[in-house]
């Protein structure tokens, strides 16, 4: 998809000049112009994706396939922990042993909060962390949508600092795993020489042309 972006965005425009040419001298107006570029667009995005193998679905797919095992796995460490969820008051479940005393440094008891809310800030860091770089992976242009999502996203990662100061250090050690992995993962995907090794798209023109040298 970053690929096609740049080979979309320049066709978009040699199509609006073709188009209103042909509207003008036809005399029509702004709104039918605006549909058929809508239309023929919608189409040529359809064609080129088809004809590269590339389906935006699927990337919004795979985070469908996740949430439920992310929910599951936190709600299970924090049975685990016998932490009672905020609009159920007290928790009638046992701590596991190990939980009370199985931490370091300053969080030893991993079935209560983090009083110095080092461990909260640390998960929202790594998560807005993650969607920066997926940012930069978007094209210099982004869409309207892309920039929705993006600030969407950016506000969730801040909110989860309160959430996770509610939950368990348990909790936090396993949002804060996940979203460290997150990073390195981002991280690495971005260097030239994995991307040449993985067949993924050059992410600039520098790293295309010192590809192939």
């Amino acid at each position: 998809m970053i690929a096609l972006t740049p080979v979309l965005q320049a066709w978009l425009e040699t199509l609006k000049t073709s188009v209103g040419i042909d509207h003008k001298l036809k005399g029509r107006d702004y709104s039918t112009f605006n549909m058929e570029i809508q239309n023929v667009y919608r189409a040529k995005v359809k064609e080129l994706y088809s004809a590269n193998r590339c389906n935006p679905r699927v990337s919004f797919l795979l985070p469908w396939v996740q949430i439920p095992l992310f929910i599951t796995m936190s709600l299970t460490i924090r049975g685990m922990a016998g932490y009672p969820l905020p609009f159920l008051g007290e928790s009638s479940l046992p701590v596991e042993p190990g939980f009370a005393e199985g931490g370091v440094l300053w969080f030893t008891d991993l079935a209560a909060s983090d009083p110095m809310w080092i461990m909260p800030i640390a998960v929202g860091a790594t998560n807005l962390l993650n969607v920066e770089l997926n940012g930069l992976m978007m094209s210099k242009t982004p869409t309207r949508n892309q920039v929705i999502f993006r600030n969407f996203f950016r506000v969730l990662a801040v909110s989860m600092i309160p959430i996770a100061h509610e939950a368990p250090m348990a909790i936090c050690l396993y949002w804060l795993s996940s979203g460290l992995y997150s990073v390195i993962q981002n991280g690495t995907f971005r260097i030239p020489v994995v991307r040449r090794g993985l067949k993924l798209p050059p992410l600039s023109k520098r790293d295309e042309d010192s590809g192939m040298l």
